[in-house]
């Protein structure tokens, strides 16, 4: 299985009830409070489902999981692209 941006972005919409009409690669989704805890907890569970990756857990960080962008760069860190 792959994960890709719109994947991503259907997730959020889908299962965290986040308005994505706005979203960016870079938009901040847990320090702006357009995700919460819980919803942090599912985004990791989908991420690694879907990307075949495990979140290490101090890789379970903002600096990984903040953005759009940052998730995927972490995926893509994770399969050596």
């Amino acid at each position: 299985m792959g994960l890709d941006r719109q994947a991503l972005i259907k997730f959020l919409e889908e299962n965290l009830g986040v308005d994505t009409s706005d979203i960016t690669d870079e938009t901040p989704l847990f320090s702006s409070g357009l995700v919460d805890s819980v919803g942090l907890a599912q985004l990791i569970v989908y991420v690694e489902t879907e990307a075949a990756v495990s979140f290490e857990p101090e890789d379970v960080s903002l600096d990984h999981l903040d953005t759009v962008g940052r998730i995927l760069a972490y995926v893509g860190s994770r399969h050596g692209s």
